[in-house]
């Protein structure tokens, strides 16, 4: 019996020195959110969803603003619209004690809609029991607590994960918090991606009845939150023009309302929508890599304005 304990007790110990190990691998191949726990406290952040995660380069920014603190803390929206679990998130990343910072906050409808229960006609939080809100430590590396709470794959996808980096229908998150997608390029492909995602929002439009007093109340406490810390600029990213015209009905004086906000806190609202035919897409929503690229500079260069 004695001999019995023994070898359960030696085995158990390799297995967790062996997912330790495996633990140390894990990087921004992991998943499209590991890395942006396992890095330090930030002093500026970008935040939204993966159309600011994917759509907003802080090399570019850097570049043109002559600043090397950004970090793209955007997630993607059932995990990162505007509320108390988001909220929570942004306090354990930013540093206490930055007070010259830059925040980009992702404004369209869909992080400020109310999604009712069928049922219960109750509003729903998709955010709630996620990594996020499970993710009580923000910035350790490796991140244990967020591998096994969170990472819903098996610990060995974190080996394949690395060695698959580039390929087809991967993620890599960069040091700076970028979401790099590599996706198939050609047009079929992406028309086929832009089909799916209109038909997927066209059905969401059917879930949602309006603008959320909760999520603009949330996204009004992240303002006056980050006041304290630095510059906020509230950022309408382009998408194309079936996704705006859903949008439309969804919220037809969206822009009206971010107008009164931007006044009301004294900070500008940059409505970027306007340039929508300037730019490509991977499905309509989320801008490509190139894109992403220049309108990470298009952003920037509009930001000097407002600084000058």
């Amino acid at each position: 019996m004695k001999t019995f304990l023994i070898q359960i007790i030696t085995f158990g110990a390799l297995l967790g020195l062996s997912d330790v190990g495996v633990f140390s691998m894990a990087d921004g191949s992991t998943d499209a959110m590991y890395l942006k726990f396992s890095t330090p406290q930030q002093s500026s952040l970008i935040l939204g969803t993966s159309r600011e995660a994917q759509g907003i380069k802080p090399e570019y920014l850097h570049q043109i603003l002559d600043r090397d603190d950004v970090f793209n803390y955007a997630f993607q929206l059932p995990s990162s619209p505007y509320g108390e679990v988001y909220l929570n998130s942004i306090s354990k990343k930013l540093k206490p004690n930055s007070k010259s910072g830059f925040f980009i906050l992702d404004v369209n409808p869909w992080t400020l809609s109310i999604k009712i229960n069928s049922k219960t006609r109750l509003e729903t939080f998709s955010e709630e029991d996620n990594f996020q809100e499970n993710t009580n430590f923000d910035n350790r590396n490796p991140n244990i607590e967020y591998l096994v709470e969170s990472f819903v794959s098996s610990y060995k996808q974190i080996i394949i994960n690395k060695y698959r980096k580039g390929n087809y229908q991967t993620v890599f998150v960069e040091d700076d918090g970028w979401l790099n997608i590599t996706l198939e390029e050609d047009a079929n492909s992406r028309e086929i991606r832009t089909q799916d995602k209109i038909l997927n929002y066209h059905n969401k439009l059917k879930q949602i009845e309006g603008i959320s007093d909760y999520r603009m109340a949330y996204l009004i406490k992240t303002i006056k939150y980050l006041q304290g810390y630095g510059q906020i600029y509230l950022v309408r990213i382009p998408v194309i023009q079936d996704m705006l015209d859903i949008e439309n009905d969804l919220m037809p004086d969206f822009n009206k309302q971010l107008d009164q906000l931007s006044e009301a806190f004294a900070e500008p609202y940059i409505n970027m929508m306007t340039f929508n035919s300037k730019y490509t897409f991977t499905d309509g929503n989320q801008l490509d890599v190139r894109s992403g690229q220049q309108f990470s500079q298009d952003l920037a260069n509009i930001i000097i304005e407002f600084q000058e």
